[in-house]
């Protein structure tokens, strides 16, 4: 009982003292500095208010004259829209609004874009692109840029609405033709969608556009325009192809020493400290970053640990499939790509979850925006796909971008090539050498593994392992150490059985040298 009444003691005067800290911060802050935090207090309290009491004529008065003063008569209104949207209060909204429209217009949508362009929340973005087209009912890169957004947030039937208002307007675009195009294709308007693939093929022969006019023509059995469709999606693909690598030769390279029997490949890189997404080449030298895009990680910050936990997992996967339209959702974008998480690693340091994705969206996200997942917008995803090959390329995500300072690659390719050796050798003893202390696969640690390849050793007269495709990724620091994985394709062949396998490896470093601490069949 005693140390039960001392412990309660201490975590009592911690909590004060840490509340202490704060208080004699904020006591020694500037002048200035006190009073702006005091402003931004009273208007978190006057927003609030409203909310509880909308017909409380003198709180508005009262709020309005605050914010007349602080940021100008037409800010104030527009600030008291942005309340009265939020808690969908009509009357009011038309009253400010009439007002607006006859005196202030211009200024008050110049106020409305420069808020768009600062804030970082989605909801308030709708609001603010919504009181926009109710200002400039004509202007479509209003209608358009909301319409996006709900489709964004998954109210496809109001954002499709904002985007045929936009198409009314004669806007050309295109990714609205596109949007509108799959909602006709998945309401089986087939005409429709073909009306509108027409219009957005004449500003760019575009690929996404393509693919719903074919899925158009295989639903309608027309087989010999589905061939002319396939034909010209494989051109497409090819022609985008030769420009990445056209714009690839024309990058500076200060080659060190080449990887002998090490192919050129392409990796994604995440950076959630910078909310980037690099990709990455690995040239036969070393890392080279081809191309930066913004992205958007976890809301939460951190290594993901628990299914909900709101945080993006940090290590490398394996883009195992893709999913386009009309299987995909529309606030998915053009295109998501599933990671095979959790993987043996995150099983083993107890990490659960599922359903975290790689994929676009239709709307510039903020950063720490998603549930987990790793999210572009569809320009950008259109461009990154060139890199992606499902099943084949990986995506390192980590906190910092590390992935770009990794050089070990010929200690580990060597360390493959000495693990293949042994292994064809049958010298059993030589090949558990590769294999970590710390080694758990398919339930077996390292004696049960070395048990069951000495088993299936006993009937080889030989042993023939070819190793095909080799990439090494960096993994990242992990609870076990520093990991790697290295995934190549694999043709085993003996005197009683052979086979071809996409295989990962995870090495992890210890004292210089790489040792397995798992293996994986793909």
């Amino acid at each position: 009982m005693k140390n039960w009444k001392r412990t309660f003691i201490i975590l009592i005067f911690l909590f004060h003292s840490l509340c202490c800290i704060k208080c004699f911060s904020f006591l020694f802050s500037k002048p200035e500095e006190k009073a702006r935090k005091y402003l931004k207090l009273s208007f978190e309290e006057y927003k609030n208010a409203i909310k509880i009491n909308p017909n409380d004529t003198q709180l508005i008065e009262e709020y309005e004259r605050l914010l007349k003063s602080y940021l100008g008569e037409t800010e104030a209104k527009v600030e008291l829209l942005l309340i009265f949207k939020e808690i969908n209060l009509q009357p009011k909204i038309n009253e400010l609004l009439i007002e607006i429209v006859l005196n202030k217009k211009e200024e008050a949508l110049k106020y409305i874009e420069k808020k768009i362009e600062k804030s970082k929340n989605i909801s308030e973005k709708i609001n603010l692109y919504s009181i926009a087209t109710e200002i400039s009912p004509q202007n479509p890169l209003y209608w358009f840029n909301l319409g996006k957004l709900l489709i964004g947030i998954n109210r496809e039937n109001e954002g499709i609405e904002a985007l045929e208002k936009t198409y009314k307007l004669n806007f050309k675009d295109v990714y609205l033709f596109y949007y509108l195009a799959l909602h006709s294709f998945n309401k089986g308007d087939y005409n429709n969608a073909k009306t509108y693939i027409k219009e957005g093929l004449e500003i760019s022969d575009d690929i996404s556009l393509h693919k719903i006019l074919l899925k158009i023509y295989l639903s309608e059995g027309n087989k010999e325009m589905a061939y002319k469709e396939r034909e010209k999606i494989k051109e497409l693909i090819a022609y985008e192809k030769k420009r990445v690598k056209a714009e690839e030769e024309k990058l500076v390279r200060i080659p060190k020493e080449k990887i002998e029997g090490l192919n050129p490949y392409y990796f994604i890189g995440v950076s959630k400290e910078e909310q980037k997404l690099y990709i990455v080449k690995f040239d036969g030298y070393k890392f080279l970053p081809i191309k930066t895009y913004n992205c958007s990680t976890g809301q939460e910050k951190g290594d993901k640990e628990k299914e909900g936990d709101k945080k993006t997992p940090e290590g490398s996967y394996i883009l195992t499939t893709k999913l386009e339209d009309p299987i995909l959702p529309p606030k998915y974008g053009i295109a998501a790509f599933p990671l095979n998480f959790p993987n043996p690693i995150d099983k083993r340091l107890n990490k659960s979850g599922n359903g975290i994705w790689f994929h676009a969206t239709p709307i510039e996200r903020p950063p720490y925006n998603s549930e987990g997942c790793i999210v572009v917008n569809d320009k950008d995803m259109k461009e990154i796909m060139q890199y992606i090959e499902v099943g084949k390329t990986f995506i390192n995500i980590s906190a910092d971008r590390s992935f770009l300072n990794f050089s070990d690659f010929k200690k580990i390719k060597e360390t493959i090539d000495n693990w293949k050796m042994a292994w064809e050798s049958k010298n059993i003893q030589n090949y558990i050498e590769f294999y970590d202390e710390n080694f758990l696969s398919d339930g077996k640690n390292k004696k049960l593994w070395k048990s069951h390849k000495e088993r299936i050793n006993r009937n080889k007269t030989f042993i023939k392992v070819e190793i095909k495709d080799l990439q090494i990724i960096p993994y990242g620091k992990t609870k076990l150490g520093f990991l790697v994985i290295a995934f190549f394709i694999q043709e085993y062949s003996s005197n009683n059985f052979s086979s071809k396998t996409k295989k990962i490896l995870y090495l992890v470093k210890r004292n210089n040298n790489w040792k397995i601490i798992c293996e994986e069949v793909i």
